[in-house]
């Protein structure tokens, strides 16, 4: 069956940036009303996320463990998958991996136009239009991104006519922070049911051989501790 999760209405992304700026682990002078998408240490200082997964050199399509997206030193994320064994699923797992880089990409480098979005997500998408929101709500407060994000219980659905596939996954922000840009200030709370994130996307594959799958659709459950509690 052909995917055809329709695109992320406005006010759910609005949601989502609330959720993320606001609720996801982090608060403004321990409210709790702060979020934890962002906030990184030292921009300048830079490693490939490869350094984040598993070890070893991006010789085969559709490696998830490792990417050419370059985050800043003290931003990990961890993706806990399995590699799927049919070439096309594990395309579709790598694109989205790369696309939850780029997010993180953008937010630390506080760019909604960060040119690396463009080489996740497809052009007009719902994947597209959340991630601007993110970056632009969290770029607005003044926020970067620090610490380690985990990405857990994946999901990839069948290929619909070689070019389609749904990805799901859980994702746990316990241990990632929003940063103030202009003081360093990382803000810290306590994990919480707002810890954790249930991502479920619709990833395309690119046109021509060798092209990336980007990340056509977004939908995202917040407080989804009854799937992805560990």
């Amino acid at each position: 069956m052909r995917p055809t999760r329709s695109a992320v209405p406005l006010a759910a992304v609005a949601a989502a940036v609330a959720l993320l700026v606001s609720g996801c682990g982090g608060g403004d002078g321990g409210d709790g009303k702060s979020g934890k998408i962002d906030g990184a240490e030292d921009a300048g200082k830079k490693s490939p996320s490869a350094e984040s997964s598993s070890p070893g050199e991006k010789d085969a399509a559709g490696d998830f463990r490792t990417s050419d997206i370059e985050l800043p030193d003290d931003v990990k994320l961890v993706f806990d998958w399995d590699q799927p064994s049919d070439p096309d699923k594990a395309a579709a797992l790598d694109g989205a991996a790369d696309y939850m880089r780029a997010q993180m990409h953008a937010v630390a480098e506080q760019d909604p136009k960060d040119p690396v979005l463009a080489k996740t997500t497809v052009p007009l998408g719902s994947a597209q239009e959340y991630v601007t929101a993110i970056v632009k709500g969290t770029s607005k407060k003044g926020y970067s991104v620090t610490g380690e994000e985990r990405y857990y219980k994946e999901h990839v659905g069948e290929v619909s006519n070689g070019d389609l596939a749904e990805v799901g996954f859980c994702v746990n922000q316990a241990k990632i922070f929003n940063k103030v840009v202009k003081t360093g200030k990382v803000i810290r709370n306590a994990p919480s049911d707002n810890s954790y994130l249930y991502f479920e996307l619709v990833m395309q594959k690119s046109s021509g051989t060798g092209n990336p799958w980007k990340a056509r659709t977004a939908s995202v459950t917040g407080r989804a501790v009854e799937k992805c509690e560990e």
